[in-house]
This record gives structure tokens, sequence and C-alpha cells, in this order.
């Protein structure tokens, strides 16, 4: 059965977001700012 429209464009946002996430997750933990360089 082939997956539905919907479910590849939620895959296919969803992915990149949790990415996003723990990327930032991490700098914060490492350097305490969400955008490093900027207060």
């Amino acid at each position: 059965m082939q997956p539905s429209n919907k479910t590849i464009l939620e895959r296919s946002i969803g992915r990149p977001a949790m990415m996003a996430f723990v990327l930032l997750t991490g700098v914060y933990l490492t350097t305490g700012q969400l955008i490093p360089g900027v207060v």
C-alpha cells in the first residue's frame, strides 16, 4: 500500500523540523545561547 500525499508531506516537513529542534537544543546546551553571537 502506497502512502498518501498527506503522509509524504507530513514526513517531508517533520523530519527537518525535528532535526532543527535537536540542533538548536544542542547549540543552546553547549553555548547557552539560542543564536550564537547575539546576546
